[in-house]
């Protein structure tokens, strides 16, 4: 492929000018390859919690002070080569985990990781099980934190994921930050309301146009008039008890699930399109206007139980591979 091609060519130059490459120097390499070519990984996303004593507030670490500790806590479970560069303000590393007696570079065995140091967010690529929890214990170590926590949240962007990851924390409100959300809760649109207390308008084509101009200020409302960030991928699953109605009683109360894959380009600007279009009327559902401050694309929805609060723990998704 294109990365093999531009790997070749490299150690080709080196060679003519009898100039040695090494595995770090490769890693660099790869490392610029991904930044450029980010969209060809998966990303996931996890929230950093618990400040430890070893991490001072508003604190943060150079790229070598991030590669030495960080190689400590990993040469505790295992040999490996690591790389930290940093572009823009933001921390990307390159992880290769050395599984015999010589380093052997294979696509299972190396890990991407994009940390930004002034939030506690990480998006790492597909990280092997047998890996995963040690390299997880020893960013925890290395960053001064206690937990990890996967926030239900992958994708292709990896910057569209960071903004994502952002909003849910600094906007959180109770309506769009519920855990569970109802199937059938449903937000009030003041763009609605205003649209329902007007008169009766004679004139259909002027009533058209009004109507128009109303689903797009309420996309406006609820969306913003920014692009929205990129999701390529949004899963919900429904959790719910049937309902007989009469008709099958024997049924009556029996769990019914159901998931719902919703893909594209871009999903939230789709979602955003599906009213100021009119295919959805508004007010669109609370589970469709919270996507974009929600923080997360694999999302339950389950009934709300009276006697106690539903724990979404088992809705959680795994992570994309």
């Amino acid at each position: 492929g294109q990365k093999r091609a531009v790997v070749d060519r490299v150690i080709r130059a080196c060679q003519i000018q009898g100039a040695e490459i090494g595995l770090e120097e490769l890693a660099a390499l790869d490392l610029v390859y991904m930044k450029m070519y980010s969209g060809n990984s998966v990303w996931n996303a996890y929230h950093l919690t618990g400040e430890t004593r070893k991490r001072k507030v508003g604190s943060t670490v150079s790229p070598n002070e991030l590669r030495t500790r960080l190689g400590e806590q990993l040469f505790l479970y295992f040999k490996h080569t690591l790389c930290v560069r940093q572009h823009d303000g933001t921390f990307w590393l390159w992880l290769m985990v050395q599984e015999n007696s010589r380093p052997v570079w294979t696509p299972s065995n190396i890990v991407h990781m994009v940390y930004h140091p002034t939030s506690p967010y990480i998006f790492t690529s597909t990280i092997r099980a047998e890996y995963k929890e040690y390299i997880i214990q020893a960013l925890l170590l290395a960053l001064g934190y206690s937990k990890a926590q996967f926030m239900d949240l992958s994708g292709r962007d990896v910057e569209s994921l960071g903004e994502l990851a952002t909003r849910r924390h600094s906007q959180r409100s109770t309506s769009s930050n519920q855990s569970v959300v109802s199937p059938t809760e449903s937000r009030p649109s003041r763009k609605r309301a205003k649209q329902d207390n007007k008169e009766p308008d004679n004139d259909v084509t002027q009533e058209d146009a009004e109507d128009k101009c109303s689903r797009e200020e309420y996309a406006t409302d609820t969306f913003g008039d920014k692009p929205q960030p990129k999701l390529e991928k949004v899963l919900y699953k429904l959790r719910a008890s049937l309902k007989h109605g009469g008709i099958a009683p024997n049924m009556d109360d029996q769990p019914f699930e159901m998931t719902v894959k919703f893909t594209g380009s871009n999903v939230l600007e789709g979602m955003r399109a599906l009213g100021a279009a009119g295919i959805a009327e508004p007010p669109l559902p609370s589970y469709l206007e919270s996507l974009p401050y929600v923080g997360k694309n694999s999302i339950l929805l389950a009934e709300r139980k009276k006697s106690s609060s539903t724990d979404d723990d088992d809705g959680r998704s795994k992570e994309s591979e």
